[in-house]
């Protein structure tokens, strides 16, 4: 939109933007809290990845992925964002007004000088626009609250289910893991771990790792307290790598309510050219950052034609 000329203004509800493309700091530690790599088999984003790749912004990763120290063969190349996942994201924030920390609980329509247009309104009851036209990207749950009376645009998000996952991360003074840099469904609760701090770009000092729990855990455990998972999840990785004994200086866990998705949308993304509304995300096509891309692409697009 921004190529094409558009005036465009971003109103993010966390602190920085990105969603699960992301990298928490806590005290002096980083984490890749949500998505870990993200893979290409399109060439659009394969370009992309490729021009971060080559301004410094993303770098190949291969993780050791047997206690041999040996690599495994990847079908498709792991990216990671360097120094942090959240830098994949960072270029294309580039030349445009970013607000963050603003929740967006509701859009309505108004007149403006140039005809019907629309207003966003936040929690802390204040409010932006007018705006030509408006485009979400949040998780399908709260893109139907957003959409309101919208029911053209709103009932098929019905049929998209998305699910929570939790993410634990702790930090060692010295490495405790095995020979090993990734461990995929350990057990009924342990969906990935890994050793964060072997990512390209990080920091070396000391052993940082990343621990995301089971679909099914995540579900049931949806309203436990942060510091209730973070311990009952470790002892699930001291079970299932026996480091028994074994504490980390650092343990926090993170709950990503729409972290997963379940059923996807099926479509690339949902536009109406008579309301100049549209919703996009990954879960409209699937699960991955690639679809995410796509998606917002195909949004970007349909708007600008829609002028």
């Amino acid at each position: 939109m921004r190529r094409a000329g558009c005036y465009v203004e971003v109103f993010e509800q966390d602190r920085v933007i990105g969603g699960r493309i992301a990298t928490l700091r806590q005290g002096s530690h980083s984490f890749d809290h949500g998505a870990q790599y993200v893979t290409a088999r399109s060439s659009a984003f394969g370009s992309y990845l490729d021009e971060m790749t080559g301004t410094g912004y993303a770098a190949h990763w291969v993780p050791r992925t047997n206690a041999g120290g040996e690599n495994g063969v990847q079908m498709l190349p792991w990216i990671v964002g360097t120094p942090g996942m959240a830098s994949l994201v960072r270029p294309l924030a580039e030349g445009l007004r970013i607000h963050t920390g603003r929740k967006a609980h509701t859009i309505s329509r108004g007149d403006s000088k140039t005809g019907t247009a629309w207003n966003i309104w936040f929690d802390d009851q204040t409010s932006a626009g007018p705006f030509n036209a408006v485009a979400i990207a949040v998780p399908a749950p709260q893109a139907r609250l957003l959409l309101g009376k919208l029911e053209d645009l709103a009932a098929p998000l019905s049929r998209v289910r998305m699910m929570p996952c939790w993410a634990m991360m702790a930090h060692f003074d010295t490495a405790v893991l095995p020979n090993q840099d990734v461990f995929s469904d350990m057990s009924e609760v342990i969906r990935w771990i890994a050793r964060n701090n072997n990512k390209p770009g990080r920091s070396q000092r000391g052993e940082s790792i990343v621990v995301h729990a089971s679909p099914g855990f995540s579900r049931e455990a949806e309203d436990v307290e942060p510091d209730v998972i973070a311990g009952e999840l470790w002892d699930e990785v001291s079970r299932a790598l026996s480091l028994s004994g074994v504490q980390p200086d650092h343990k926090s866990a993170f709950l990503w309510r729409y972290g997963l998705v379940d059923q996807s949308l099926g479509e690339s993304f949902i536009f109406s050219s008579v309301h100049r509304v549209g919703v996009a995300g990954d879960w409209c096509l699937g699960r991955l950052a690639e679809h995410a891309y796509e998606s917002g692409q195909g949004l970007g697009r349909a708007i600008v034609q829609s002028f």
